[in-house]
């Protein structure tokens, strides 16, 4: 009996690599969390909204794990990190 990803044609990923994903996403959320509680501590709306975007779309890497879909995992944390880049401008600024 085929097991439900290899009917669907996805090939499960191995324990390192699982481990090694979540070590990469709790670490992102600590970032993300730190950047966030700055943002709220210094009153700085705009860096709290990018930031708050950037967690929504750290939320959607877990979904590309899981379905193994490289591309749309590069996309989704390329826009991370761009809007961590925006937060921190915001800050700085």
């Amino acid at each position: 009996m085929k097991t439900p990803h290899a009917r669907l044609g996805i090939e499960p990923m191995d324990r390192y690599e699982i481990f090694a994903t979540w070590i990469f996403l709790a670490f992102g959320v600590l970032i993300l969390a730190g950047l966030m509680a700055f943002s709220i501590t210094s009153a700085d709306k705009t860096a709290f909204l990018f930031t708050l975007a950037a967690s929504c779309a750290t939320f959607f890497l877990g979904a590309a794990v899981v379905l193994n879909q490289p591309k749309l995992y590069g996309l989704i944390l390329l826009v991370t990190i761009v809007l961590v880049g925006c937060s921190i401008t915001a800050i700085v600024t």
